[in-house]
């Protein structure tokens, strides 16, 4: 393989890490669980003898506990957890630069130029596999091959504490076509009524074929089956000089089933990114939404404002109108939101001033945004926020300007 990419996975993530302080936990069912009193009573993690039982993640605590009588639910400790996913990323960059986080818990790494320094692949992922039992205490599953559609299907594919290559496509085209990404219930009963069951019998088709049953999303699926996604592993803060675009995204703690919850997630990004532009000394005239759901299928839309801004508030209303205004629904609910501005410059537009004289550029929103960011920097990320924000600290509890979590160049943009 030219190229060389690992999809690392970390194994019942936020489980492990409650078992790493509390190993009584390893030889029973026990799941993480939103606060029940709080109407978030889902299921966020579970350890593997939860797992066993049939407990799913999203579902109710009342379904879990009519399954596993037995579980133990835990609190969610997201501090712990946040530190943990960044000694897991520290640990890959001892490997390389090309580190692009996918969630707290994933990761692809590119390590093509890293082997003549290790000497090999094997060697690379069975010390990455080692280091993480051995330092940190947690598991991972490694996917190897030469794309990252392919590596995220073999870390899928490895189980606990090991790692699976894909090489070729007859490593996994007997595999069920559900296996693949984008591949969800009702597109996988569509395939199989035409006569296509299987990753290589999407792979073997053409791809005008299944453009012609699947629109847009068939094509995809044939470069995805084929391996054809060229998209490279973007280092983590891979922004260039000049900056041309400021962003910042969220793989969610879970599933946005409903416009509530969106707002929460974009306003808490859009803080984020005009905190970061004020900081740049910029303003920006085009604000982006992107959106992925659990299904992986990606969107992104953007629109320009009439002038430039470096508000949060222009940023989170603009976002919000691109979701109306792209009459998009929660039918598939979303996985990873974010938010990025651009068309960025150093100098301010004149305000516009519309029939009654009014400024559509508000300096008293100016005045309060900084007012918010210095006593973040004071007290600390969370000591203010919006107060629908900091109701859902469930959802909320993430500080993206800080942790400084780009958004992902879309791997379905890359290819």
């Amino acid at each position: 393989m030219n190229k060389v990419i690992l999809h690392c996975d970390l194994n019942c993530f936020y489980a492990s890490v409650e078992m790493l302080y509390h190993p009584e936990f390893r030889n029973v069912p026990m799941a993480i669980a939103g606060d029940p009193e709080n109407r978030h009573g889902i299921i966020l993690a579970k350890n593997v003898l939860a797992k066993k039982c049939g407990v799913k993640t999203a579902e109710a605590i009342f379904e879990a506990k009519n399954k596993c009588p037995d579980l133990i639910i835990r609190q969610p400790d997201y501090d712990s957890y946040a530190y943990f996913s960044k000694q897991v990323k520290d640990l890959y960059y001892q490997y390389t630069d090309k580190v692009e986080p996918f969630g707290p818990d994933e990761c692809w790494l590119d390590i093509s130029e890293s082997i003549k320094y290790f000497g090999s692949i094997k060697f690379i992922v069975e010390d990455l596999l080692r280091r993480a039992r051995e330092e940190i205490g947690l598991t991972l599953s490694i996917g190897v091959s030469n794309n990252k559609i392919w590596a995220k299907l073999g870390s899928d594919l490895a189980t606990e504490n090991s790692y699976f290559v894909i090489s070729k496509l007859e490593d996994i085209g007997r595999l069920p076509a559900e296996n693949l990404l984008s591949v969800g219930k009702s597109t996988y009963e569509r395939l199989k009524s035409y006569g296509l069951y299987t990753i290589g019998d999407i792979a073997h088709a053409s791809s005008n074929y299944l453009k012609s049953i699947l629109g847009k999303n068939g094509e995809t699926l044939w470069y995805f089956a084929n391996g054809y996604d060229l998209s490279s592993v973007k280092k983590y803060d891979d922004s260039g000089d000049p900056i041309k675009s400021i962003g910042n995204s969220s793989t969610t703690i879970r599933d946005i089933y409903d416009l509530d919850d969106l707002k929460i997630i974009l306003k808490v990004l859009s803080d984020s990114v005009a905190s970061r532009t004020k900081d740049a000394n910029l303003y920006y005239k085009t604000v982006h939404l992107y959106l992925r759901n659990k299904k992986l299928e990606g969107r992104a839309m953007q629109k320009s404002l009439k002038e430039n801004s470096d508000l949060s508030s222009d940023i989170y209303y603009s976002a919000l109108d691109l979701f109306k205004e792209n009459h998009l629904d929660f039918k598939i609910p979303y996985r990873s939101v974010g938010v990025a501005v651009s068309k960025l410059s150093n100098i301010k537009e004149t305000s516009n001033i519309d029939l009654y004289g009014n400024i559509e550029y508000s300096l008293k929103e100016k005045s309060k945004d900084i007012a918010i960011d210095n006593i973040r920097r004071r007290f600390g990320h969370y000591s203010i926020g919006n107060l629908r924000v900091l109701e859902d600290r469930e959802l909320s509890h993430f500080d993206p300007k800080n942790e400084h979590t780009v958004y992902p160049v879309s791997y379905m943009k890359g290819r």
